[in-house]
């Protein structure tokens, strides 16, 4: 009897010294190895420099693109616009853009027409607006002479003198017509000038 409980003891023994070797020799989750712990900071310390080097290119790009200036295309158009002191009026003048404007940004632009200013810019739309001395010379007066609608230009002295004689009798106007071109129709504008001469067609 007293041999089967020192088997049993023995063994008891023995299982419980192997439990406790395995516990003493199995690392603690919490503890990481120091060659593994120094491999990862430095891991993380590269990712981090990587990443704000990263960081850094972007904001680079992004800088560089919103550095790049818009320029002028060759399909662009330009309008002139000036506004006259002495009538008030503002004439238009729309061209395609000059070959020695392309590429151009505004600041070179503003350099080319230094007494001008920007009012609009894009790589296909400019207007320039000026004011000028006098007036707009686009000042007329529609009269009946002989029988045919005539357009006389108003100079700057307030004298008239012919610009047109059209191919449009006055006997074919209404009444009212006839009787305002007695007095003289004022017309500012070319193209206003056209519109009227049409209607009287």
């Amino acid at each position: 009897m007293k041999k089967i409980l020192l088997i049993l003891l023995g063994i008891i023994f023995i299982i419980g010294g192997i439990f406790v070797a395995i516990l003493i020799s199995k690392p603690n989750e919490n503890e990481i190895p120091q060659n593994v712990t120094e491999e990862a900071v430095y891991s993380n310390r590269t990712n981090t420099e990587n990443e704000n080097n990263n960081q850094s290119l972007t904001k680079n790009e992004t800088m560089q693109t919103d550095a790049k200036e818009e320029r002028i295309s060759p399909n662009a158009f330009i309008t002139y616009k000036r506004t006259y002191k002495k009538c008030g009026h503002t004439t238009s003048e729309y061209k395609e853009i000059p070959k020695d404007l392309v590429n151009l940004t505004k600041e070179e632009l503003q350099e080319i027409y230094n007494d001008w200013t920007i009012e609009k810019f894009s790589d296909t739309d400019i207007i320039l607006n000026k004011e000028e001395e006098g007036s707009c010379d686009e000042h007329f007066v529609i009269r009946d002479v002989d029988g045919m609608v005539t357009v006389f230009h108003i100079l700057d002295d307030g004298t008239e003198e012919e610009y047109m004689v059209t191919d449009i009798a006055t006997e074919y106007l209404t009444d009212t017509d006839k009787i305002e071109m007695q007095n003289g129709i004022k017309v500012n504008g070319k193209q206003n000038l056209n519109q009227l001469i049409e209607d009287y067609e």
